[in-house]
């Protein structure tokens, strides 16, 4: 165990791997920032036809007034003046005398050309609620939503004004009718012994969803990093015939154990170096009284468990395999099984005291990301939920290494047949 992490832990690909992941992370959020002025500001030219014949000067108008002023993201005039949006440029199309004859179709045409970007048809009763009447807009470029919310905001504006006056209805008691009221999540208030109130606290939504997701996908990324290497290690070595030197001095559960310990050693580490910049960073930003420090604690557990369960698995793959085909068909149920709570993660920070995310925490190959997702989001599970999911992981991880080390005895000897799902069944029932 010693061996292997000092190996690892020391080696350049350890420590590059340490210094880079932050210098990506730092690199995307770098890049996403450099990158936000580069808008494709080719002007937008879309088809209008008008049925109502009420909505087109109004859109026109709103359209040159965008153009003017609310495409630029300073207030300098002239050529410092920056750029941040496309225009849009309307042109009007009438429906001609045969009212019967479909406008579309040329409007198409005049989009696959480049001649539009879009054009949209608005009918004739969108002015009356009761008519179920909409504004169709077409083009070829769906994944460009700037043109057609604008267009949908727009008109809406228009047809809300124009009700205002059939209703008769004043400014002021629109904009009171229109007004809403913020509304802050608070927790609970709590209670001491000696009956003083402690006042609830507001709670940062942002904080709220960061924390369980966050310790998810960084458990995630530690299990698919660490456990798959120590496949490869273990398949590596039985490839050179160094195994069987090695068996030689030691048994083949100690060799499998020594690997293992010295690979949730390696995860550990990795680990402690993010949490402890985590922790830096909430420090930075006042937000530490805010995490509880048992939930650092609780990290640390499941990742441990996690990667016993799936470094065990893995390993015992690696040695059942003589290659690494082989090896890559049996990793896909168990990279599913990685794979699941991060499915799951949705459903269940929606509704973490849902049965299904009882039922689902439970499970114990997703509980150690699944329960600590649950545990950091307030109040969190039921004690009974926590006492018993720690219980079933414990028991399988135990089930997981001892029936690796049954896999692992046979396997890391074995050549040349490929391994099947009912092969190391036999092995692990065997006595």
């Amino acid at each position: 165990a010693s061996n292997e992490y000092l190996i690892a832990v020391t080696s350049k690909a350890f420590l590059i791997g340490v210094i880079m992941m932050p210098v990506f992370m730092g690199g995307a959020i770098g890049v996403q920032y450099l990158t936000r002025d580069q808008v494709d500001l080719t002007t937008r030219k879309i088809a209008i036809v008008d049925e109502t014949g009420r909505l087109f000067a109004s859109l026109a108008q709103a359209a040159d007034a965008r153009n003017k002023n609310g495409i630029y993201s300073n207030d300098q005039e002239g050529e410092a003046r920056q750029q941040s949006a496309a225009k849009f440029e309307l042109q009007q199309v009438q429906l001609g005398e045969d009212n019967g004859k479909r406008i579309d179709v040329p409007l198409t045409k005049r989009v696959k050309n480049g001649e539009l970007f879009a054009f949209a048809i608005i009918d004739p009763d969108v002015f009356d609620p009761n008519s179920g009447g909409v504004v169709r807009y077409h083009s070829q470029t769906p994944s460009y939503q700037a043109l057609s919310n604008w267009l949908q905001k727009a008109i809406n504006l228009e047809i809300k004004r124009a009700r205002i006056d059939e209703l008769g209805l004043s400014p002021e008691s629109v904009a009171a009718l229109s007004s809403q009221t913020a509304l802050q999540q608070f927790g609970l208030v709590e209670t001491t012994a000696g009956g003083d109130v402690i006042e609830a606290k507001e709670e940062n939504r942002i904080l709220t969803f960061a924390l369980p997701f966050g310790g998810i996908m960084l458990m995630f990324m530690m299990i698919m990093t660490i456990a798959p290497a120590m496949l490869n290690n273990v398949l590596e070595e039985k490839m050179q015939k160094i195994s069987e030197f090695l068996i030689s001095s030691i048994t083949p559960f100690q060799l499998m154990m020594g690997k293992l310990i010295g690979t949730v050693g390696i995860g550990l580490t990795l680990s402690t170096i993010y949490l402890g910049a985590a922790i830096g960073l909430a420090y930075y930003f006042d937000i530490s009284d805010s995490i509880p420090f048992s939930l650092y604690a609780w990290f640390v557990f499941y990742l441990f468990a996690a990667l016993v369960i799936f470094g065990s698995i893995f390993s015992a793959i690696g040695a059942a395999c003589s290659e690494i085909k082989d090896a890559q068909s049996l990793m896909t149920p168990v990279i599913m099984l990685v794979v699941i709570p991060v499915m799951c993660m949705g459903p269940v920070l929606d509704s973490p005291t849902s049965l299904f995310a009882k039922a689902v925490s439970l499970f114990p190959p997703a509980t150690p990301m699944l329960m600590f997702a649950r545990i950091a989001i307030p109040p969190g599970p039921a004690a009974w939920e926590i006492v018993l999911g720690t219980l079933l992981t414990i028991a399988f991880a135990i089930g997981c290494v001892w029936a690796a080390g049954k896999v692992f005895r046979i396997g890391i000897l074995s050549q040349g047949q490929a391994p099947t799902m009912a092969k190391l069944a036999q092995w692990i029932i065997s006595k």
